[in-house]
């Protein structure tokens, strides 16, 4: 959780921002949690049992931690001994991969836990957690000497911590347990007074909250605590009873945030990094927060200062011959222009967009080929057997190093991790070594998406906005849809919902004539070109 530099505001005071870390967190607050750089941090963390509010915490606090050169970083929990704590972020999280080394320093009280990290932060430091496990008065024997902890003691003991290194950041987890034998309104003052303490310390602070019931006028409400940032966390229930784990920010005081419901996952060390846009595909241990498919849109236009980017004027070659002599006077799809296929059952669509890319390997490019119909395994039997797709394979009969497969297996994963997984993926991630983008990207096929992926609901939403941030992205990409056989007559096809979103749509069909069929396509839109405004004929393997 690095301090990013302060930034100017107007009225003469300027923020600094603190940089979490945690994948998708900083994005849905624009950068990072945002605070006037005179004071610190504050943020509350709130949900109900079992919503991974602690794990958030936690992290929170261990990534600051592990970035830091020195300093003492405090955990207080409630429920969880310092021991347990300790083992899961050792053994579940791996230290989320920080390549510190961490050891514990000497026992000198049972419920406190001291970890140094060594070797840190851009001088190689040392900073220090200190893990503590608070036990209330109202959960103990009363006034059993040296058992209990409560916010004065948490206050004095940060105070005495000051003494010999400076105090960074404090989280109190289940702070309302802390708070049992106080009334409705001595709880509020105690914690705003305990986050003025805290501010006035420049000590960034968070408190995690167990949601209690609407009823339940015991624990302060979010606007009670007075913080300046507010998340929650939740289960949302979609299809067929499957339960999402969502997070919103309620309230930001002084950042723009993406607002709405985003979703988010926690994985432990042992994740299988090989499968792409799955639940178990993570790019580290942790906690991931995908943003809604609205929010990335948003990211993607905010990034780019809203100038969208230019198709270009080159044209490019489709892969096949026949649909590229259907344009005319030197015009077609150009470089970064969006094209989509309406193939029929039976027009061998798989081909003609392994042909896509395999024009732009010829070519020198990069190429993503996405699939929903086949495995790798089918696709690289279709590039053994067909001459045109040779420059897929490489000498040995493996895909070639420019060429990337990725199979998508039927999900239970929300849209946002859709979207969020897939621009990653043009982008050169989930990959070995260095990212390298792709310059084209074929998808075969988005026919009724939702029937592997049960919570993408608004397919067509989702197409259009992943085009735009393809687009963003500097991708030239070609989708697959299957439509219908047309009959007797193509023109029974309803192309309007695809006219809206896409450069160029070209019909693939089957004519029949005298008992015999013959492949055909149609250019039905392509903006700014010349083209052929008849059907014409295909020849699967012309070259």
């Amino acid at each position: 959780m690095a301090r990013a530099p302060p930034s100017p505001y107007l009225g003469g005071v300027s923020f600094a921002t603190l940089k979490t870390g945690i994948d998708g967190l900083d994005g849905i607050l624009g950068g990072g949690i945002r605070y006037p750089d005179d004071g610190a941090a504050f943020a509350c963390l709130a949900g109900g049992p079992g919503t991974g509010k602690t794990l958030l915490a936690l992290e929170m606090v261990v990534r600051a931690w592990l970035a830091a050169d020195e300093g003492m970083f405090l955990y207080y929990s409630v429920e969880h001994s310092p021991d347990a704590i300790e083992k899961k972020l050792r053994f579940d999280f791996d230290w989320f991969r920080s390549g510190r080394d961490v050891k514990a320093e000497p026992r000198e009280v049972p419920n406190k836990l001291v970890l140094t990290a060594h070797g840190g932060g851009a001088v190689g430091g040392d900073s220090k957690l200190a893990l503590t496990q608070a036990k209330p008065a109202a959960l103990t024997q009363k006034n059993a000497r040296g058992t209990t902890i409560d916010i004065e003691w948490i206050l004095a003991e940060i105070e005495n911590h000051k003494n010999v290194a400076p105090v960074r950041m404090v989280v109190i987890d289940n702070v309302g347990l802390l708070l049992t034998d106080l009334e409705y309104f001595e709880k509020r003052a105690t914690l705003l007074e305990t986050r003025r303490r805290l501010l006035d310390e420049r000590i960034h602070g968070i408190f995690v909250m167990e949601e209690a019931h609407p009823r339940d006028l015991r624990l302060p409400s979010a606007e009670e605590f007075s913080t300046d940032l507010m998340l929650h966390l939740s289960f949302r229930e979609e299809a067929t009873d499957f339960k999402v784990r969502a997070i919103e920010i309620s309230k930001a005081r002084h950042q723009y945030y993406y607002r709405g419901v985003h979703h988010f996952s926690i994985a432990g060390r042992g994740i299988t990094r090989d499968v792409y846009l799955g639940a178990r595909n993570e790019r580290g241990p942790g906690i991931h927060i995908y943003p809604s498919v609205a929010a990335q849109l948003s990211m993607a236009r905010d990034q780019a200062r809203f100038a969208v980017p230019a198709r270009g004027e080159t044209t490019i070659p489709l892969g096949h011959p026949d649909l590229d002599r259907a344009f005319l006077a030197g015009s077609g799809p150009t470089r970064h222009s969006s094209t989509v296929l309406l193939c029929e059952p039976g027009t061998r669509a798989t081909y003609l967009a392994l042909r896509f890319l395999a024009a732009a390997l010829e070519r020198g490019e990069r190429a993503l080929f996405v699939s929903t119909r086949e495995d790798r395994d089918a696709i690289r039997r279709i590039c053994q057997r067909e001459p045109e797709l040779r420059a897929c394979l490489r000498d040995d009969g493996g895909f070639a190093r420019d060429f990337r497969v990725v199979y998508l297996h039927p999900e239970f994963i929300a849209p946002g991790k859709f979207t969020w997984d897939l621009v990653r993926l043009v982008q050169g991630g989930h990959d070995d070594g260095t990212p390298r983008p792709v310059a084209r990207m074929a998808f075969d096929n988005i026919y009724r998406l939702h029937d592997r992926f049960p919570l993408i609901k608004d397919q067509r939403f989702l197409i259009a906005a992943l085009l735009d941030m393809l687009r963003y992205e500097g991708i030239t990409p070609l989708f697959i849809d299957m439509v219908p056989p047309s009959g007797d007559s193509a023109d029974t096809l309803d192309a309007s919902p695809y006219l809206l979103g896409f450069d160029n749509v070209l019909h693939v069909y089957f004519e029949r004539a005298q008992q015999a069929t013959r492949p055909f396509f149609r250019v039905l839109k392509s903006v700014g070109n010349d083209y052929v405004g008849e059907p014409m004929s295909i020849e699967w393997r012309r070259s």
